[in-house]
């Protein structure tokens, strides 16, 4: 990667339907050369896909929780393949402390949050515990920010 592939994915950052034109406009580049950047960073595993930012309040996904989880670490692998098949989970995140596990879910109620996320931890083989933390709010998200070096 260099400045050039850097700099394409500051504006993917900022909106993952720009045109390759725009992109190639902004940085007076050909247009072809921003496509055939843009393409080897798809094929290498650089850019991972391109999303949608949903309003989750207006489709109704209300309930933002992160949970901390402490788990067997003989059982990890097993543990994560399985969060991993929980459609409500949308993050997984292997911290140092104070947990070991860190999700990020997301659900319509308290209702949907207990039925498919919490019972399925405390039924699955190898979790020790787990804390939730229901979130307000969002006053900021977002999925990368890549800034100049």
């Amino acid at each position: 990667m260099d400045e050039v592939d850097l700099a394409i994915l500051e504006y993917l950052c900022k909106d993952s339907r720009m045109h390759s034109t725009e992109i190639a406009t902004a940085l007076d580049l050909a247009t072809s050369t921003v496509h055939k950047r843009i393409e080897k960073m798809r094929e290498t595993g650089i850019i991972k896909e391109f999303t949608v930012k949903v309003d989750t309040n207006e489709v109704g996904l209300n309930v933002t929780t992160f949970i901390g989880v402490n788990i067997e670490q003989s059982k990890r692998i097993n543990i994560i393949n399985r969060l991993k098949a929980i459609e409500d989970v949308l993050e997984i995140y292997e911290l140092l402390e104070p947990y070991d596990l860190l999700l990020k879910v997301r659900t319509f109620d308290i209702h949907s949050l207990k039925e498919n996320v919490l019972q399925v931890l405390g039924n699955m083989d190898g979790i020790k515990d787990s804390q939730s933390i229901l979130t307000t709010k969002c006053h900021k998200e977002k999925s990368c920010v890549i800034l100049k070096r």
